[in-house]
């Protein structure tokens, strides 16, 4: 199962959950069991190739030349 991020509205308290994507609207806080949640979500860091080449040319060091 995936783990979901949540935050708490009531206290404040961010913590993350292990629970089915179906099942997320019965999350609660385990600090204090409020069940006002909002699920957050973190951006996703996203790697290529520095300088904007395409790497065609055979001659781009680690990725062997696509």
């Amino acid at each position: 199962m995936p783990a979901y991020d949540f935050r708490c509205k009531t206290c404040e308290n961010k913590f993350s959950v292990r629970i089915s994507i179906s099942e997320r609207d019965k999350v609660k806080c385990p600090k204090c069991e409020s069940s006002s949640v909002q699920q957050v979500f973190k951006p996703i860091a996203v790697q290529g190739v520095s300088g904007g080449s395409s790497c065609s040319s055979g001659d781009c060091g680690p990725c062997g030349g696509g």
